[in-house]
């Protein structure tokens, strides 16, 4: 969409009444553009639809707070913004106001359909009482050894290659946007599987740490037996059969039995002060 800007009114009229605007062989079609109204604000009530001479209000409102005074002079405004007529958090006058922007909304509406009905009106009537031939309105077709391959039409073969170039890279860009993201997700899972195998073996560890506790505990309470009872036993037995191996005068009645005996309990005193060898 083209903005044009005329300064003839006659001229303005002329396209508008046509709707038409030919450049180049080629026919446009035109229409009226009307510009926002702006809305009247009174700055003494801040009331819409009227000036401050024409208010007939008595007291005279805060634009920032919305409250009415006879002496806005006096006034000390807490600098809170009130809306009158919406009780936002803005000023009475401000243009973002939803009461304000429906009410231009309706102006600029009725402003739309009185020109519109204007339009009609004086289109019809020069329409049936004032045709006017006007060669401009069937302007002559192209001459045929006239080029297509112009310099506009080169300049737009260009840059729909550049456009294509454009679209193909960002194709590529996404492509690899999407390998990165696959990658990314594919790392997720698998320190997902990591973690979950460093859990299994640190169970495995506690387990195997809490069977190593049990035999521990197991070989201790044999060591305790074979130390507190079974190797005094031992002892006991082996000095009371040298005993019985000795004759009146003291002598061993077996001298071989007599050095098993006495290795026996060299060997018990070894594994009691643990040295644990036996022969």
């Amino acid at each position: 969409m083209i903005k044009l800007e005329l300064t003839s009114p006659t001229a303005r009229q002329k396209l508008l009444d046509t709707k038409k605007l030919t450049v180049n062989y080629i026919s446009y079609d035109i229409t009226e553009f009307l510009a926002p109204v702006n809305v009247l604000v009174c700055s003494k009530c801040s009331g819409i639809g009227h000036f401050r001479k024409q208010c007939t209000e008595q007291l005279e409102t805060c634009k920032t707070c919305s409250q009415a005074f006879p002496d806005i002079k006096s006034h000390r405004c807490t600098a809170e913004p009130k809306c009158k007529h919406c009780n936002g958090d803005h000023p009475s006058n401000s243009i973002k106001c939803p009461v304000i922007k429906s009410y231009r909304a309706e102006l600029t509406k009725k402003l739309l359909n009185t020109n519109n009905r204007t339009t009609l009106s004086s289109t019809t009537t020069n329409d049936v009482n004032n045709y006017v031939y006007d060669p401009s309105n069937f302007p002559p077709l192209p001459a045929p050894h006239v080029s297509l391959n112009g310099p506009v039409l080169s300049k737009l073969d260009d840059l729909i290659g550049k456009i294509a170039q454009v679209s193909q890279q960002l194709s590529n860009v996404a492509a690899k946007q999407e390998k990165f993201e696959h990658f990314m997700v594919e790392s997720a899972n698998h320190n997902v599987r990591i973690i979950q195998q460093i859990d299994v073996l640190n169970k495995r560890e506690q387990e195997l740490n809490a069977d190593l506790l049990q035999h521990n505990l197991f070989i201790e309470r044999h060591e305790n037996l074979f130390k507190k009872l079974l190797i005094p036993m031992f002892e006991d037995l082996f000095g009371l059969i040298a005993a019985q191996n000795q004759d009146k005068k003291g002598n061993a009645l077996d001298a071989d039995l007599k050095c098993k005996l006495e290795r026996y309990l060299v060997q018990l005193k070894k594994t009691r002060e643990g040295k644990h060898c036996l022969n």
